[in-house]
């Protein structure tokens, strides 16, 4: 059963993950570009309405990184997070690495934290960072909070800010440099 289950859920985020080649963005009160993509289909619902997760606390989790160190938001209270949800044979969320990567140089690391949750195995993620660049903290095997969050297209972006409230949720979109940095600077300001 476990594993139909499994079967079914990477089928529907492969078929997800080629249908998100337009960008939609959910925010609250940060401000976009008049004319940006992310602007133009801001109020587009999703079959699981993202919204819904907005200006709401962030559902906790708590996974083991690459690095040994177990990560939790519980612990991370204080802090502005900013997720990214992935899987390695998603080419959009390979695609938008390298900007990812650019964003998280800005930030002090004291005060944000970039952690990347991908659905794929341990081996499976240390076997592609082999040949790929990606500098946020990496939790694998996170199928259960892909889950708790409600996910139905890849990549998505989410900021949580200090009081663990999720300010901000982009799935995909060639404008996630402005629009993230814009969440994350936005979350710091209200801290």
């Amino acid at each position: 059963m476990k594993k139909y289950f499994l079967i079914i859920q990477t089928c529907t985020m492969l078929i997800a993950a080629v249908n998100t080649s337009k960008a939609t963005v959910v925010k609250p009160s940060i401000e976009l570009k008049p004319h940006s993509a992310s602007h133009r289909i801001m109020a587009r619902k999703t079959d699981q309405d993202d919204s819904e997760l907005l200006n709401k606390p962030a559902p906790g989790f708590e996974l083991t990184g690459l690095d040994g160190k177990n990560y939790s938001l519980k612990n991370l209270k204080g802090k502005i997070v900013v997720l990214n949800f992935w899987f390695i044979a998603c080419k959009p969320c390979v695609n938008e690495m390298p900007v990812l990567n650019s964003i998280k140089k800005k930030y002090d690391p004291k005060k944000v934290v970039f952690l990347a949750l991908s659905l794929d195995s341990k081996s499976a993620v240390n076997a592609f960072l082999q040949n790929h660049q990606f500098n946020y903290v990496m939790l694998t095997d996170a199928a259960l909070v892909h889950q708790k969050y409600h996910l139905n297209a890849y990549p998505t972006s989410i900021v949580i800010d200090a009081r663990g409230i999720i300010s901000f949720v982009q799935i995909g979109g060639p404008d996630i440099n402005e629009n993230l940095q814009v969440a994350i600077n936005s979350a710091l300001k209200s801290m």
